[in-house]
């Protein structure tokens, strides 16, 4: 039994060290470029050590960059219409879909609809992201 009770304590101990588990969101800072908004919901900086989870908008008639990803990136749309650009595909999305994009392959979503676009976006934690010409992105928000 002590043995158990040992193992419950190694278990336990992460949780004790982190001091906050819950964010409001009205309280993260969102960021901005070119017509696309961000804000990381569950990010290295906040505790979250496998996944980084982005709140995303595009604005009609904006689109993301061309860029891609060390790991795959997951898009689940929960309003509005994209078009997006996955290598030498073209794949449209409307609300609510999940679009998967997969790690070091090039990827752009564009906005086709007639409203924002509201996303949620999770990509590996640390993953490096890399413009169109190869070269890193170095993003204020990350």
């Amino acid at each position: 039994m002590k043995l158990f009770f040992g193992l419950m304590t190694l278990w336990f101990s992460p949780l004790s060290a982190q001091e906050n588990f819950a964010y409001p969101h009205s309280e993260i800072k969102q960021y901005s470029m070119h017509g696309n908004f961000q804000k990381g919901v569950a990010t290295k900086g906040m505790g979250s050590h496998e996944f980084e989870i982005w709140r995303a908008s595009i604005a009609v008639g904006s689109k993301t960059p061309k860029h891609t990803h060390e790991t795959e990136e997951v898009f689940v749309l929960l309003k509005g219409e994209v078009l997006a650009v996955i290598g030498e595909q073209e794949v449209r999305c409307s609300a609510p879909a999940t679009l998967i994009c997969p790690a070091n392959v090039p990827h752009q979503l564009i906005n086709v609809g007639e409203e924002a676009t509201d996303q949620i976006l999770v990509i590996g934690i640390d993953s490096k992201i890399f413009d169109s010409t190869g070269k890193e992105m170095l993003l204020p928000w990350r």
